[in-house]
């Protein structure tokens, strides 16, 4: 990560939601991560309108969603783009297979590929607001993505500018990641492989020792934790971890992790 500073994350279970992630801002972690309601649940919120309800109580730590491919890829990423665009930046996902599909399927690459292709049918600067005009938009730099797969069929452009972060952080479990992964999420005592992609990130509960966590870290293994548990617990070790660092400020996601911004990986300015 961005010199070598060490970061990290909180993830935990809805609760008091807006005052533990306000304080897990405040201890210097660097997103918090929402995990979809199961389908054993009685009941349960959507993690992005979790994510959204956050928004307004947290104004620098990144959030980030876990998502269902059960919505249609579209509705992803207009729902993407629109949280990246109204968070000014801050919006990172988790695309979550179907109940009995893994990240190999090829229905689940499919959705990923139909996704990144929707963000990419606008150029950064296709927007003119040219009002004398009666511009809007550049209508050269907005292309349809005509995506015909064997499971999706998506004519385009996506009705969304492309997100401020050209794609939002993209966070997936480590025998997931492919070389689009922005994080990789592993579980803790795991060797980190010399080929992974991103960023790797170990799972680690909130009553996890500092000297056990700070040993990883300085050999190497990880680039940070996702300290799940407890909101209580995982803030006291989000407190002695961070202690000497300073609170990140301003930025987008990806500025504060260290991130390049990806450019148009699709479409003619690709």
């Amino acid at each position: 990560m961005a010199d070598g500073a060490r970061r990290m994350i909180l993830g935990f279970r809805p609760g008091p939601l807006g005052e533990g992630a306000a304080a897990a801002a405040a201890s210097g972690a660097d997103f918090v991560y929402l995990p979809a309601a199961r389908p054993d649940a009685a009941v349960g919120a959507d993690a992005l309108s979790v994510a959204a309800c956050l928004m307004s109580l947290t104004p620098d730590i990144g959030l980030a969603a876990e998502i269902s491919t059960a919505w249609q890829p579209f509705n992803v990423a207009r729902a993407l783009a629109s949280f990246d665009l109204l968070s000014r930046g801050r919006c990172g996902w988790s695309p979550r297979p179907l109940d009995g599909e893994s990240a190999d399927a090829p229905r689940f690459r499919e959705h990923l590929e139909v996704v990144f292709k929707l963000f990419d049918s606008w150029d950064d600067d296709a927007l003119v607001f040219d009002k004398a005009n009666a511009v809007f938009a550049d209508r050269a730099k907005v292309r349809r993505i005509r995506h015909a797969g064997a499971y999706f069929t998506v004519d385009g452009p996506l009705n969304a500018p492309r997100p401020p972060q050209g794609h939002p952080v993209l966070i997936q479990p480590l025998g997931d990641a492919t070389a689009a992964t922005d994080v990789a999420l592993a579980p803790f005592g795991v060797e980190r492989p010399a080929s992974a992609a991103g960023l790797v990130v170990m799972e680690a509960d909130g009553a996890d020792a500092p000297e056990r966590l700070k040993a990883a870290f300085a050999a190497g293994a990880c680039d940070g934790f996702l300290v799940g548990g407890e909101i209580d617990a995982a803030l006291s070790l989000l407190g002695v971890m961070g202690e000497g660092r300073a609170v990140a400020d301003g930025g987008d996601f990806r500025a504060r992790l260290g991130l390049a911004r990806p450019g148009i990986r699709y479409g003619a300015a690709a």
